[in-house]
This record gives C-alpha cells, structure tokens and sequence, in this order.
C-alpha cells in the first residue's frame, strides 16, 4: 500500500510495513542484523583546505546530510507503536531539522575506527550517520528492515556527491539555510514502497507459486540438526558487543582466483561459499562432526524491479530476500561449489517473485511461532555484495576538486552465537570480513578462521 497521510497531522505520512520489513524489535538494547556501512573518505584538490581546520569537514558533512534527508526522506522514517506502520513527518521549522540533525549526525573525535564505535551504538529511530577524524571514516548505522546491503552503498556515494557540490559555497561561507533551500513537504513523493508494493506483487497466488513459496519456507528447516563452530559460554549467556575482523587479498591473488574459479566455470563467491562450507566442517563442534552444513543464500531484488531502483534514487530500500542451501559433510569441495554456482546463476523466476509476498508473510508466522533451539546455531555464513563500485564510485568530483574513497566496508550487528562472512570487491581487491559476537568468540579465533578460508581456496582453485 501506499504513503497517505495521517489522521492527527497532514504533516505525517504512513504506511503499512511490507511483509519483508517486519521489525523484530530490540533485545537486551541492541538490535541483531542493523547493518553498517562504512567509507574512507580523503578530500583532494582545493577540497584540502577542508582539513585545515577540525570543524570543517564535519560542519559540511552535517550540511550534506540534511540535504540527504530531503533526497531520502525514508532515512527519518521509523515503525509506529504497534510496530505494524511506518511513519515520516516533515520537519515544520529549522528547530525540528536541528533537531533531528542532533539526534542522528555524530561526530566520534575519539575513536580511531569505526570498529570501536559499533559496538556501542544503541538502536534509534532513525538512521544514524557517524564521522570519524582521527580515520576519516563515514558509517551509515541502521535497522536493516529499512535499508538492504545495497542500499547504504548507493546513499554513502549520493553523501559524498553531495559533499561534492555543497563545498565551493561552503568554503566561500555562501550556503543557503538548509531548511529554506530546500522545499519541505515535497520529498514524501520519494518515501519508498515495500518490494511487494515495488513490484505490485499480488496478495494471492497460484498453485505454483504456492508450492514455491512453500518450499522456500521449507528451506529454514534446514537449520535443524545443522553444525556449528565452537563458541564460549551457554545457551544463556548474554550477548556483548559486535567485533569483526576482515581479510583483503592482494590485486594479484584477487585477480588469480578469478581466472582461475572461471576456468572451473565458477564465480567467485560460489567458491568462497564453497570453502567457507569446507572451513566450517574442519572448525565444527566435535560433537557436530559428520553433520550437514546450513547457510544462506541471498538476492537482491533489485534487479527485478524498474530501473531507478539500481540508482541513487530509490536507495533507502529493503529489496532482499533470501533461502537456506544444504552442504553435507561427505561431498567434496567441487560438489559444494557446484550446488552454490547453480543456486547463484539461476537468479529468481516469475513465480518466485510473483509469491514473494505469500513467502515473506509465511515466513514471519514461521519465525514468531518458532520454540527455542535445544542448540543455539553457531555456524558461519556468508552474504555477498559484489563490485561495490555499481553503487560507489572510487572518485567523486574532479582531481582539483574532490574527494576519494580509499576504503569502503560493510557489516551487521550480531547478537547470536553465529557469525558472518561479508565479502565484496573495492578497486580490485577482493575483502572478507567477518562479524562476531565479543561474548561468544574471539578475534584470534575468527582470525584464523578467516585464514584458512584464504588457504583452502587458493589450495582448491590450484593459485599459487
């Protein structure tokens, strides 16, 4: 359904949750799966002069982001009370915009990576943006029913792009009031539509796509008498902060796996799934030895959708979805490769989208009527970005005007006993990085599991 507005204001826009956006709420004051994007960002040029003074670039970055807002107003969009709507309201004055700019914009002069500064971020209503100084650092923070894995990339860029032409005037002290430049109310035509409504995805479905639908659900079933790794603590003990450690391979090696997983006619992430499985059977849980293998597999349904939804300009989206696929103990490293590759090139058919809706809202009654595992799940699992330039470019500006992104990364925070392997590739580096809970595992330990994903698949693919 679409955004209309509500009763009590015409300034409050609402619509229902989609059934892929449904909010699990908050435990313990933390949020499993919000996600984090990250950029380093470098200003080049007569954009220089931005690091001349400490207030500079934050001040522009502050400015930029409330120009953001009005681009993407679903960024300032958050589930009501009954946690079954969404709701936007338009800022009336320049005090409500300060005020939601105080709120969500934070300046971290301490922290050295956005590594420490995760860990302590509480849920909000809102998205949250974050500059680090002392690294140069943008983190997008949000819950992930608002924004897929794509999404933060494409808004991190359209920032920086902003950044882009807001500082000649900035650096001149020429900036307009970003209340008054900009026509507030008229930015409720860009609110997002749930993928369902996107793809005008009907509320019934055929025998087909029933059976579709169905087996998708099925596929969660898989999790049941799956392995996992060893982690500290019981099935009681309380979940600390997110940590993650990463792992980029070097253009050479990056570019060798690439040749080389094409010759077996392999992608990349099918054969990184494919060791992943392989290190997860060597790392299991010694009473889990000989057990099948459960992890994701995930889409972006973006491609599926009109045009504009790969662009900047409907960003501020969930359009994901995701299945489970099973790897036994017994099968080699080529049979688990071939499972993955054929799941990741079929792409979705008709019927899967068109029963999208069924699946996802079978899903959520699937999830609230689940009885705690007897085995917390502690696997690893993996999600795959891609070339992270489709949705960021390394270079925005000119070189005598302009900034550069050196860096870019993406996590999520996790509150269980399992951890996850997120990978893309940035100017021709190929990165892992893996997010793990600091209650249940340690970063030694996801270190070298992380190693010996590297090791197994330049062993696999014959890379020297």
């Amino acid at each position: 359904m679409s955004w209309t507005t509500a009763e009590q204001s015409p300034k409050i826009l609402t619509r229902p949750l989609g059934p892929s956006e449904v909010d699990p709420g908050h435990t313990i004051g933390r949020e499993h799966w919000a996600v984090n994007f990250t950029a380093t960002i470098s200003p080049r040029g007569a954009f220089a002069a931005l690091s001349s003074s400490p207030g500079l670039l934050p001040t522009l970055i502050h400015y930029s982001w409330l120009n953001l807002r009005f681009e993407h107003p679903s960024i300032a969009a958050h589930p009501d009370s009954s946690n079954t709507h969404i709701v936007c309201t338009i800022p009336s004055s320049g005090n409500d915009l300060s005020e939601w700019a105080s709120q969500t914009f934070v300046v971290e002069t301490d922290a050295e990576s956005v590594d420490e500064v995760i860990p302590t971020i509480a849920p909000a209503a809102d998205a949250r943006l974050y500059y680090l100084p002392q690294s140069s650092e943008l983190l997008l923070h949000t819950a992930h029913w608002r924004m897929d894995g794509v999404a933060g990339m494409l808004l991190l860029g359209q920032l920086v792009d902003l950044m882009v032409s807001h500082a000649d005037k900035f650096l001149l002290n020429r900036l307009p009031d970003p209340f008054d430049s900009c026509n507030w109310g008229s930015e409720v035509t860009r609110l997002t539509p749930s993928f369902e409504d996107a793809g005008n995805i009907p509320f019934t479905v055929n025998k087909a796509q029933k059976a579709i639908a169905d087996r998708s659900v099925g596929t969660f079933g898989l999790a049941a008498g799956a392995l996992g790794v060893p982690y500290t603590g019981d099935a009681v003990t309380v979940p600390s902060g997110t940590r993650a450690v990463e792992l980029t391979f070097s253009c050479a090696d990056k570019s060798a796996i690439t040749s080389a997983a094409k010759s077996c006619g392999l992608g990349v992430t099918a054969a990184v799934h494919a060791s992943l499985a392989t290190v997860n059977f060597r790392h299991a849980i010694a009473e889990h030895r000989g057990r099948h293998y459960t992890s994701s597999i995930r889409y972006s349904l973006r491609p599926y959708l009109p045009e504009q939804y790969m662009t900047p300009a409907v960003a501020a989206g969930f359009y994901s979805t995701v299945w489970f696929a099973r790897a036994d103990a017994s099968a080699s490293w080529e049979d688990h490769a071939r499972i993955y590759q054929a799941e990741y090139r079929n792409g979705l058919s008709n019927n899967f989208l068109q029963a999208h809706r069924e699946y996802a809202s079978t899903l959520i009654g699937v999830f609230k009527n689940l009885p705690t595992p007897r085995e917390p799940p502690s696997e690893i699992d993996i999600s795959s970005l891609g070339f992270m330039e489709k949705y960021l470019e390394r270079e925005y500006g000119a070189p005598e005007r302009g900034f550069s992104i050196a860096h870019v990364g993406y996590s999520v925070e996790m509150l269980s006993r399992e951890g996850g392997v997120f990978m893309w590739t940035f100017r021709d580096q190929l990165t892992l990085r893996l997010v793990f809970n600091q209650a249940f595992h340690t970063s030694k330990q996801m270190t070298e599991f992380l190693s010996d994903i590297k090791t197994d698949i330049l062993t696999q693919l014959q890379v020297d």
